[in-house]
């Protein structure tokens, strides 16, 4: 436990220089996907976090037919995805290591806004993300919203998008038509991952996720399948 204490602040490295992005303000404004996460790696390096030496690789790792799916989550001990409903950022940081380890390649966890249409589903400012770095999640973030204001999906060395947990969070938000899709998962290339959609990565890498985490007023990561039964909060989209 000691260790593992030191350990999470010795990841902290010097603040790198850091230009704003503007932020989107409608679909036709999200930018490309790997320009916005080649910004997102400088801004999670502002923050004093450190990324490994990185580079986009040509081609995918993933099937269309998605038979990539079964072999990981069996491995990982799901059952369910259906339960990883409004609880994105605890799954992508519990099921990222079992993707790398099956594809293979780098997986990176990856926090940011994600667009519907003209509608921001999760729009946080680079304010917040920052502030999430050194504070965490607190009562605060929970004004006027039904859980807190950003969205968790994973990005592979190739662009390729995951997002596990998105159509289980619509089917148990807002019901109706979505409910036929709890428990499915979507994965592709922006702006080609679900209709009308888009993503906007800001923030990289499991040890923002968690400093954020270890500052924030409930759990909000998991490691082992107990921990993704525990409490936490909702991370539910408009």
């Amino acid at each position: 436990m000691i260790r593992k204490f030191i350990s999470r602040f010795k990841a902290k490295e010097k603040p790198q220089p850091w230009v704003d992005f503007e932020l989107p303000k409608s679909l036709s404004d999200v930018p490309d996907y790997k320009m916005a996460f080649e910004h997102a790696i400088l801004f999670t390096k502002s923050c004093g976090f450190p990324i490994s030496d990185f580079a986009w690789k040509e081609g995918h790792h993933l099937d269309g037919k998605g038979e990539f799916l079964n072999p990981i989550l069996k491995g990982a001990g799901i059952k369910d995805m259906s339960k990883s409903a409004t609880q994105c950022l605890k799954w992508c940081h519990y099921l990222s290591p079992f993707f790398q380890a099956h594809l293979p390649c780098k997986v990176h966890l990856t926090i940011g806004q994600l667009w519907n249409g003209d509608e921001p589903a999760f729009d946080p400012s680079w304010k917040d993300l920052r502030r999430w770095s050194c504070e965490g999640i607190q009562l605060s973030d929970f004004q006027n919203r039904s859980g807190v204001n950003l969205h968790a999906w994973l990005t592979l060395d190739t662009g390729e998008i995951i997002d596990p947990t998105l159509l289980s969070s619509y089917a148990a938000v807002r019901g109706g038509s979505w409910v036929k899709f709890a428990g499915a998962v979507v994965w592709g290339y922006d702006p080609a991952v679900l209709n009308h959609h888009r993503y906007f990565p800001m923030a990289i890498g499991k040890e923002y996720s968690t400093a954020l985490a270890s500052q924030s007023i409930i759990p909000l990561l998991a490691d082992t399948q107990a921990d993704l039964d525990l409490a936490a909060i909702m991370i539910a989209p408009r």
